[in-house]
């Protein structure tokens, strides 16, 4: 049981000096066409990836790439670092159901096994421009896997895994301690999350556990403490960062708790690293910014952070501008072999006639 003093303390203000240092970056992938209403433009708008080390040493990155947000031509695109991050092979198509928009790949690495998880669907959402949207249709996703047994060469063939629809992907899974995989999860048309859960190396999975908040919540993010704990932080609308714990691998979860960190309406990470570190990677702003994107390191379990280092940062656009929005977010982290970090993330850049997102990493040393 999470006792009063132990609750409070997670992801509490900073107090560590040690400070995080950037390496490098570099970009994944970029295209050069995007114009949402051109249809010669395949894969102009890049969004939501996720980054693993896969059991051969090499980067895997996956993301969801269309002409635009929720395009039926949207498809998963990976692409593979065989350098540390330097430089990264042509993105190969890991998934694309016709017709349908493939969004939000989720990987989670399970010995010498790589799961990928995604959501596909049909959401009737046209080119991001002013004007009201139609967001019909999320009652039309559902949650697939696959997995691959040579570190990504080859797939199993996508399969259902849940018997529901309208539940979303997002962050990367864990493999616990105790050996089964939790995958981070949340209601599209609701109002909680929860995790996917596997005790048979993925084989099947479950639904389990229910996490409310009063401030919204979306796009949950996980990582295992030391004693055993898993760690959720989620997206809200207050301009916080919030977050709940399960003491018993993700079956119940405590009443979620608002902290003092600034936390943007967007994707955030939670990652454990080999040493036992927590690293919480997130747009440090209020609502509605993305930018800039930061990281922090904690040593003691979320109960203090280092000063944050800015990963990305992208301008704020003036009233009037041609492009209205610009946005560095939805970070992803992984260990390196030599226990650095790499960063995926989203450069965003929005016009009326313009929808660009473009992948970039960064390699950090904590």
């Amino acid at each position: 049981m999470i006792t009063r003093r132990s609750a409070l303390s997670l992801l509490a203000a900073p107090a560590l000096a040690q400070t995080p240092a950037l390496l490098y970056r570099s970009t994944v992938f970029s295209y050069p066409n995007t114009d949402p209403y051109d249809g010669a433009n395949r894969n102009g708008f890049n969004h939501a990836p996720n980054i693993c080390t896969l059991p051969d040493g090499r980067l895997l990155a996956v993301w969801f790439s269309g002409p635009f947000e929720a395009s039926v031509n949207q498809m998963i695109l990976g692409a593979f670092s065989d350098d540390g991050g330097h430089s990264w092979s042509r993105p190969e198509v890991r998934n694309d159901f016709p017709r349908k928009s493939d969004f939000d790949p989720s990987l989670v690495v399970d010995g010498a096994r790589t799961h990928l998880l995604f959501i596909a669907g049909r959401w009737n959402r046209y080119p991001f421009v002013h004007g009201e949207k139609n967001f019909t249709g999320k009652e039309s996703y559902w949650i697939y896997h696959r997995a691959s047994d040579d570190s990504g060469r080859t797939w199993s063939p996508p399969r259902a895994v849940l018997s529901e629809p309208a539940f979303c992907t997002r962050g990367n899974g864990i493999r616990h301690s105790s050996g089964c995989l939790l995958v981070p999860i949340y209601q599209m048309q609701g109002d909680h999350a929860c995790v996917l859960k596997s005790t048979d190396g993925g084989n099947s999975w479950k639904r389990t556990g229910h996490v409310t908040c009063r401030a919204g919540i979306e796009e949950p993010t996980i990582a295992e403490l030391g004693a055993g704990a898993v760690l959720m932080a989620l997206r809200t609308r207050d301009g916080r960062l919030w977050h709940s714990t399960s003491t018993d691998r993700g079956e119940t979860w405590a009443e979620s708790v608002r902290t003092s960190i600034p936390a943007a309406r967007a994707s955030h990470s939670l990652f454990r690293t080999k040493s036992g570190r927590l690293v919480l990677t997130h747009d440090e702003c209020p609502p509605p910014n993305r930018t800039p994107l930061t990281l922090r390191v904690s040593n003691d379990d979320a109960a203090t952070w280092s000063e944050p280092l800015t990963i990305a940062q992208v301008p704020i656009p003036k009233p009037g501008d041609a492009v209205w929005s610009r946005q560095a977010t939805y970070p992803s982290v992984t260990e390196l072999r030599d226990g650095t970090l790499g960063v995926v993330w989203s450069d965003i850049s929005i016009a009326d006639e313009s929808q660009a997102g473009d992948i970039r990493f960064a390699r950090v040393r904590i």
